[in-house]
């Protein structure tokens, strides 16, 4: 996880910002074919999606020797051969991922990047799963956490640093203002909460969803996710402000990858299908 992946909640009603029409377009799409529509495309490659990604965020987008694997990986793969695309990865830096598609040395952001207004200004997102925080509690629960309100009196694991130590850090002082003692809380790097809860170091930990759900499976039954992700924010794929055709086959795809049962099938192959959606939307962070 990094800091940079969340910091937005949900909009209200993201299903409504779906594009408008985006149900009619499947007579219009019939009419062309996805090799013949994809020529019509404007993409840095002619015939190929350019997705940049950082390769570092199991099990959404990392690294498997020289291959690059995760749900977001074979999401785009299925979108591009929908839309009659061959499809490259390239390895960038999230910082420069915005700026790289902005100045169209790749045609899509592809990093459960979080869809937020002020990104929003730089590249359109085209939202398609939903994340948020996510306790890690100890292999069956023995405390019985379950939400924020579980926590009060008990020894926290997490990086104070992200939004994930910004909700632990209200949540305590939610609990000594309502007379119950403050949630201790342990300094851990991203990505290690979850070892802490494991060693009993720690009775719980909080990491970003898709995080949190690879850790717990890499476990072997020894941590389990407790309670539902807390503060959901829409990832999205990312697109130029002016490569409006392409952001519109992109979401087009998606909504057949979702239609077709195919999408639901990568993320429950990668952990993750508690943060699928069930439509598309544009710009539907905050």
């Amino acid at each position: 996880m990094r800091t940079t992946r969340f910091r937005a909640p949900l909009a209200a009603a993201l299903a409504a910002t779906a594009l408008a029409g985006l149900a009619g377009c499947a007579g219009d799409s019939a009419a062309t074919t996805p090799a013949a529509a994809s020529t019509a495309l404007p993409l840095v490659v002619p015939g190929t999606l350019t997705v940049a990604t950082d390769a570092t965020y199991a099990p959404m987008e990392s690294m498997q020797g020289a291959d690059f694997v995760g749900a977001d990986i074979d999401l785009v793969t299925d979108l591009a051969q929908r839309m009659g695309l061959k499809v490259v990865f390239v390895q960038t830096g999230f910082d420069d991922l915005i700026d790289t598609v902005s100045a169209h040395r790749a045609d899509l952001i592809a990093s459960s990047m979080t869809d937020r207004a002020a990104r929003q200004e730089k590249v359109d997102f085209v939202d398609y799963f939903i994340a948020g925080s996510q306790a890690i509690a100890a292999g069956g629960n023995p405390l019985g956490l379950d939400g924020p309100g579980t926590w009060c009196g008990h020894r926290a694991a997490v990086n104070s640093g992200t939004t994930n130590g910004d909700l632990v850090a209200a949540q305590s002082a939610l609990c000594t203002a309502a007379g119950k003692a403050a949630i201790v809380v342990d300094e851990v790097p991203n990505g290690q909460s979850a070892a802490e809860v494991e060693a009993g170091r720690a009775d719980f930990g909080v990491e970003d969803y898709p995080s949190a759900a690879d850790l717990v499976a890499a476990s072997n039954g020894k941590t389990a996710l407790a309670g539902k992700p807390l503060q959901p924010s829409p990832y999205g794929f990312g697109v130029a402000k002016d490569r409006t055709e392409l952001r519109d086959a992109v979401q087009r795809a998606l909504q057949e990858s979702i239609a077709s049962g195919r999408y639901a099938e990568v993320l429950k192959a990668h952990g993750v299908e508690a943060a699928a959606l069930t439509t598309t939307a544009l710009n539907g962070g905050a």
